[in-house]
């Protein structure tokens, strides 16, 4: 009967802190290292009784890593059930999204600091030590196309962490499922991908446009992306009503503007999903020259001819 005492007092009674605990739990650290820094920490008494408890209800299996703080009053079995909760905050990154807009979201969930912090570290990142073998060499490199679109459960608040999780999960996700391409295949794949993302919605269109827009590259015709100028006036001069575009904007002065610069623009427009790289390396041959989204639910208008087109523009929007 001792041992039963003794056990609910070591697992379930709270006890006191003289302080604030702060405990990090690496990444794919064993359930006994965890129990043996907290006995060392004078923070558990009987590592025996509290490794049978965690073992006996599959608690050792769900801990999860990241930066803990441990207040007082405190016990064992709330200690353990904020390691299995987690420290990170779980959101989604949408396919589509620019640096800017991943930004504002992040600071919004409160997952990053600052959305400036953040948006200047993904346009300025430092790859001098060519940890990252698919971007370019430098301590300035433009992630915009790069900061992979998924589910995410980010451990740590810092701009540098988030950007390297996603950097990590592009290289897991795009760069070798694709084949390591060379830095300036995928830089091109990347921007082609990023215009197909925020052009058309379904893979059979991406395919599509994206075999009319490398028909339009060879013919050496002006590529005529709505999404670039739209890039243009939003994440680049942050204009008010960025989105909706006039006659105007087809001459504003910018190397994103592909009405007035023939082929692809310097960078990539978004962060593109797998569907639109995929697309990017998978065009379709087609007899079109043209394409529109129409006003009303959004769908992709082909047409073969110029007359055609106009006609399309006229019906459609």
């Amino acid at each position: 009967m001792s041992l039963i005492f003794y056990s609910i007092d070591e697992i379930f009674i709270t006890r006191a802190l003289s302080k604030q605990e702060t405990f990090e739990i690496r990444k794919g650290e064993s359930v006994d290292s965890v129990i043996a820094r907290l006995e060392s920490k004078k923070m558990i008494r009987n590592s025996f009784i509290v490794r049978s408890y965690v073992i006996a209800l599959g608690i050792d299996k769900e801990i999860k890593p990241g930066v803990y703080s441990i207040d007082s009053p405190y016990s064992v079995k709330e200690i353990f059930d904020e390691f299995t909760k987690g420290t990170g905050l779980e959101t989604r990154i949408r396919e589509g999204m620019s640096v800017k807009e991943i930004a504002r979201l992040l600071e919004e969930k409160g997952i990053a600091d600052s959305s400036k912090d953040f948006e200047i570290a993904a346009l300025a990142f430092d790859n001098s030590n060519t940890r990252y073998e698919f971007l370019p060499f430098g301590s300035k490199v433009n992630l915009e196309g790069y900061l992979f679109p998924d589910t995410y459960n980010f451990e740590d608040k810092s701009s540098q962490r988030i950007i390297e999780t996603m950097l990590d999960n592009f290289e897991k996700k795009v760069y070798f499922r694709f084949g390591k391409l060379s830095q300036a295949d995928l830089a091109r794949t990347i921007i082609m991908a990023s215009m197909l993302e925020k052009e058309v919605r379904t893979e059979k269109d991406m395919r599509l446009v994206s075999g009319i827009l490398e028909k339009r590259l060879k013919a050496g015709i002006a590529l005529q992306v709505d999404a670039a100028l739209v890039y243009i006036k939003c994440s680049i001069r942050q204009l008010a009503d960025c989105r909706s575009l006039s006659n105007a904007d087809k001459s504003l002065n910018s190397a994103y503007n592909t009405y007035l610069h023939k082929g692809l623009p310097p960078g990539p427009i978004s962060n593109p999903g797998l569907t639109a790289i995929s697309s990017a390396l998978s065009p379709e041959e087609s007899p079109y020259w043209y394409y529109l989204s129409a006003t009303e639910d959004g769908r992709t208008i082909f047409s073969r001819t110029l007359s055609e087109h106009n006609l399309n523009k006229a019906v459609y929007r």
